[in-house]
């Protein structure tokens, strides 16, 4: 979950970096406003079963959260075992406008950070979509929470619509009684009423969203260049000129350069005016003792094809200066424009180091770099992708090779998944429908997502034990058909 200015950005690890907001935690309960009448009724009488082992902090459980609908309806499937049932009478519904304060205050404490001020709620409100939002309540007491953000994601050859999914958590005090599965389970079912075919979240916690059909979809990296090893092994060419921005100006021309980049990157979300001032809001929490945000923007004649958002952290030694320059988001549309803002935040005065984090796995630096051992690099895992509506999602996008696969699709969670898929498709497009054939290969919806996006190869999989090959030559031929020219990622929190 990140990209709201009430959420937590990545708090600090042994190392020093900074580090971005995450999802699904639980923390002691909280005192929080009355809630208006007209709640839903949500009944359940399921218990746990003797020896079910936990998958999180969590827990799975839960069932269709609809009223009137039990939650301990039995789930199938690898890590979902028997529902777990929530406490009778908790209630489960979108939040109103005036509640939204003690929302995010729930969501906050889970992350161990500080109240929401109200200049960060203001800024959350504006892209809050409150009708997404879902808050359990116990009486009076809000003790789960989850939303939901509207955006487009690109996909290879195209894009679909995608539902973020974000604001994920649970309390203590209401763990291990299926407020987390019947929550997902909402969102599900609101998704595919939307006709949104896919679905999108970053994890606190890797082994927690699998069960509910959700695979890593994309990787990123966490990047550190030690300044006195970032000479170019070539000049940066180009006629482009580099200029410092306001707000205003920010708003609008980095808006124009994301449109251009998100059209050519797999991975990318939509990310308009709207969540471009919700970037820009450069509030005290997200500081950490760094300088307001530095806004630069490359310039090829009219045209904003890229843009650098960062922050400096003064530190001196016996030796001299010995600063921190903390990239928090470098997008380009062309090759010159990316090349002259990373020379520009490499050339900052006084700097020491530049680190950066949320950036590609394929990230083209280490070759304008000299020293090819630059930049020291870790490797995260980045979105986690589920195919709300398989057969949508495979049409939706488009394959290297001309191809046909036979897929057995395993999906516990959506019923409307479960079943076999016989696709085909190509550079310029593809059909897929139900079919009672010999499948070529059988997999989980979730590791199916994975490899949607062509982040992952169907042999690795294979070679983890997670999906079966049926037919001999399958996997080479779905890696064939599944392969992309640019690796799957996401630079944006949400």
């Amino acid at each position: 979950m990140a990209g709201e200015g009430e959420s937590i950005r990545r708090g600090r690890r042994g190392d020093g970096r900074h580090r971005r907001r995450r999802c699904a935690l639980v923390q002691p309960t909280l005192s929080l406003p009355p809630v208006p009448a007209g709640r839903q009724q949500i009944w359940t009488d399921a218990a746990r079963q003797p020896g079910e082992a936990p998958s999180d902090g969590c827990g799975p459980g839960g069932g269709a959260a609809e009223a009137g609908q039990g939650l301990g309806q039995p789930l199938s499937g690898p890590g979902i075992g028997s529902a777990i049932s929530a406490s009778q009478g908790l209630e489960l519904r979108p939040i109103h406008k005036e509640e939204q304060r003690a929302y995010s205050t729930l969501m906050r404490r889970a992350f161990g950070a500080s109240l929401p001020t109200d200049e960060e709620l203001a800024v959350a409100r504006e892209t809050t979509e409150f009708d997404r939002t879902l808050a359990f309540f116990d009486g009076a007491e809000i003790v789960a929470t989850a939303g939901i953000f509207t955006y487009e994601m690109t996909v290879p050859g195209g894009t679909l619509p995608c539902g973020g999914v974000t604001r994920v958590s649970v309390l203590t005090t209401h763990r291990r009684r299926g407020l987390l599965t019947a929550m997902m389970r909402r969102q599900l079912d609101d998704m595919h009423e939307r006709g949104e075919p896919l679905a999108a979240l970053y994890a606190s916690e890797a082994p927690i969203y699998g069960r509910f059909g959700y695979g890593l979809g994309t990787y990123q990296a966490a990047v550190e260049i030690e300044r006195s090893h970032a000479a170019f092994a070539k000049a940066v060419a180009g006629g482009g000129r580099l200029t410092m921005v306001d707000v205003p100006t920010g708003i609008r021309e980095f808006t124009r350069v994301w449109e251009q980049a998100r059209h050519k990157q797999p991975g990318m979300l939509t990310f308009d005016e709207r969540w471009m001032r919700n970037q820009l809001a450069d509030l005290e929490l997200h500081r950490e003792g760094s300088s307001p945000h530095y806004r630069v923007l490359y310039r090829d004649g009219d045209n904003p094809t890229g843009f650098a958002i960062y922050r400096i952290k003064m530190d001196w030694d016996a030796s001299g200066p010995n600063g921190t320059l903390r990239l928090e988001m470098l997008v380009a549309a062309t090759a010159e424009a990316y090349a002259a803002l990373w020379r520009h935040v490499l050339d900052v005065d006084l700097m020491a180091r530049v680190t950066a984090e949320m950036r590609p796995v394929e990230e083209p630096l280490r070759f304008l770099l000299a020293d090819s051992r630059q930049p020291k690099t870790r490797i995260e895992d980045g979105v986690w992708l589920r195919l709300v509506d398989v057969a949508a999602a495979l049409e939706g996008r488009r394959y290297a090779v001309d191809g046909r696969l036979t897929l057995r699709v395993r999906d516990a969670l959506c019923p409307w998944n479960d079943g076999q898929y016989e696709l085909l498709g190509g550079p310029g497009g593809a059909e897929c429908k139900s079919n009672g054939g010999t499948p070529d290969l059988a997999l989980d919806a979730a590791d199916l997502a994975a490899l949607y996006l062509g982040g992952n190869r169907f042999r690795t999989l294979f070679e983890a034990g997670r999906l079966e090959e049926l037919r001999p030559g399958a996997i080479a031929r779905a890696d064939a058909m599944f392969a992309t020219d640019r690796a799957p990622w996401c630079p944006s929190h949400f």
